[in-house]
């Protein structure tokens, strides 16, 4: 596949003369091209300095395998040549040994130079001197056929593709080339094409050299590490290619091939038959990066179904993204891309953004910034977390109680997750804003959503108490709080009895008249209510000292008359030598205590 703004060649690229680094009998070169690992010169399918791949271990390798020899075998047929796209597959029909292909190897790299190289490999079952091959390495991801297809088959070529020649004379080194299909556009021309036939056409052909590509034929038996098959001399070939050294991927253009297969020519012509073919296989060449957005949402209530908008730079496209989705911009040429995304909302909320990438790649809050490098990938994942916002609701024990009384609260949450977790905090206060007085109730831990009831709380003040309960929230749920005076608490005042009883303090006076500058005393008696005769022990008893006549009276100031009914006092004058005794009669003076 390739983007609709890939600069397409220009002139001609210049042919050089081939220096190739060959191999000779019994002494393996191991020398690779600058900015590559691999090994593509040694035809020996194994590493053969360590740090370096060969098709052993190189990445990305892709195979592609013949139809077993004999009848069920198949290849081009009707003189097909290189330039014709309309061709036929035949069945039955042997190709030539040294042109009966038995398996070809693919696989293309970033090396540390930032160029991109292409490695090819074949496999053939009889060595009768020269071997010539093309590569056809299509932007499309496959070419049109596959291994079981016959009949007339039309090659679905672009302009653009890429035709490697391998061109093996028997011994020494081959000699590689390079051809891009042309078609009439872009002002190509007829002298162009590489067998001046007309267009479309194999064309603008370049001699590979030894800077920019590298190859080898096995000059004795080797082992295929892959097949496990053992291969005897020449009947092994590999290249390695700088594709950006050779102008085929150029800085700030993204190019890339999807398939590739190998034919063999019988002869070292390029207008010669095309006879063996080993179908396409699908491959992956670029110079071109890719970024990828991924998309995670926490505690979603129904995953997948709440969608985020995001918004990039003029080179890509706006896109949005559900929990799970990832949207793909590939392929990309180098150069700075962005992508931010939307303002979240209550319930939502961003949680991060993080890249598997640093170099190149800066974060600023929702915002990420790539500057893309040649065939550089970036992978970026946004996580955003749903909270709940859950309401509770408080149910007092009690909503009067009096004074000395105890009342406990109950709380519940109503629209939180089922694992909610977090605290209520308890709080009683003396005013309806829930500002002041405040007594704590105690705090509860909140497990799976369920609230414990508060600490009981006496109350040994009247008045109206405003409780609240107060939810803190954890990683999924909000805290909420329950309204000051959605719970109201009145306690009483006490309600006393009423019983009474006349309490006395009793005192008494005595007038003494006619004596004769009397002395001597006067004794006063209290008698309770139950001695009416005055016969027994006084309640209350006192005598003062008589001087003359005149009115004496008691000093009582302690004792008490409670016992309801009539008291009575019997008082008594002592007499002296000149004045008789005198009293006055039990009860004449008395009073009586009614407490209904």
């Amino acid at each position: 596949m390739k983007l609709t703004h890939r600069t397409r060649w220009g002139a001609c690229l210049a042919t050089a003369g081939l220096v190739i680094a060959g191999v000779t009998s019994g002494q393996p070169a191991f020398a690779v091209l600058s900015g590559s690992t691999f090994e593509g010169n040694d035809g020996n399918l194994v590493v053969n300095t360590a740090g370096n791949t060969d098709w052993a271990n190189v990445a990305g390798r892709h195979t592609g395998i013949d139809q077993p020899t004999g009848s069920s075998d198949n290849s081009f047929g009707q003189g097909t040549k290189e330039d014709s796209s309309a061709v036929t597959v035949v069945s039955g029909s042997i190709p030539p040994n040294k042109n009966d292909l038995t398996r070809f190897y693919e696989a293309s790299e970033q090396g540390s130079n930032s160029h991109i190289y292409l490695y090819l490999g074949w496999e053939r079952l009889v060595n009768i001197g020269n071997a010539n091959l093309d590569f056809e390495i299509s932007q499309n991801p496959t070419a049109g056929f596959s291994s079981s297809t016959t009949g007339p088959v039309t090659l679905s070529r672009t302009a653009g593709d890429l035709l490697v020649t391998y061109d093996f004379g028997g011994s020494g080194t081959p000699t590689l080339g390079l051809n891009t299909w042309l078609t009439a556009a872009a002002g190509n021309t007829v002298s162009q094409c590489f067998s001046a036939n007309a267009l479309p056409c194999w064309g603008k052909h370049v001699t590979l050299n030894g800077t920019n590509s590298e190859g080898a034929v096995n000059t004795g038996t080797v082992s295929d590490p892959i097949s496990g098959q053992s291969l005897g001399v020449g009947l092994f070939g590999e290249a390695a290619i700088d594709l950006t050294a050779a102008g085929v991927f150029s800085p700030g253009v993204c190019e890339a091939f999807g398939s590739a297969f190998v034919k063999s020519r019988s002869s070292s012509s390029f207008t010669a038959e095309i006879k063996d073919f080993i179908a396409p296989i699908g491959v992956s060449i670029s110079n071109c990066g890719s970024i990828t957005i991924n998309k995670v949402t926490q505690n979603e209530p129904a995953p997948g179904t709440q969608s985020f908008t995001y918004t990039t730079s003029s080179n890509l496209s706006g896109f949005s993204l559900k929990n799970g989705d990832s949207k793909v911009f590939s392929p990309l040429s180098a150069g700075t891309y962005t992508v931010t995304e939307g303002t979240q909302s209550a319930p939502w909320n961003f949680v991060s953004l993080t890249c598997d990438q640093t170099s190149g790649v800066t974060i600023t809050g929702q915002t990420v910034s790539i500057a893309l490098g040649n065939g550089q990938t970036v992978t970026c994942t946004y996580t955003n977390h749903y909270t709940n916002s859950p309401t509770i609701a408080t149910t007092l024990s009690a909503s009067t109680v009096n004074l000395g009384g105890s009342v406990h609260d109950s709380a519940t949450l109503t629209g939180a997750t089922s694992n909610a977790g977090g605290t209520v905090t308890y709080t009683v206060y003396t005013n309806n804003t829930c500002s002041a007085g405040a007594q704590s109730a105690g705090t509860v831990t909140v497990t799976n959503g369920a609230v414990p009831d508060s600490n009981a709380v006496t109350f040994n003040t009247a008045g109206t108490y405003y409780w609240q309960a107060a939810y803190s929230g954890d990683a999924n749920n909000n805290g909420a709080t329950s309204a000051c005076t959605s719970e109201q608490l009145v306690v009483s005042k006490a309600q006393p009895t009423v019983a009474t009883a006349q309490d006395l303090i009793p005192n008494d006076n005595f007038t003494l008249s006619a004596g004769v500058s009397p002395t001597g005393s006067i004794t006063f008696s209290l008698y309770a209510p139950s001695d009416a005769s005055c016969a027994g022990t006084p309640a209350l008893t006192q005598t003062v000292t008589v001087n003359g006549n005149g009115t004496y009276s008691t000093t009582n100031s302690t004792f008490h008359a409670t016992t309801a009914g009539t008291w009575r006092w019997a008082s008594s004058y002592s007499g002296d030598g000149n004045n008789q005794t005198a009293s006055s009669a039990c009860g004449v003076e008395n009073f009586t205590i009614n407490n209904g």
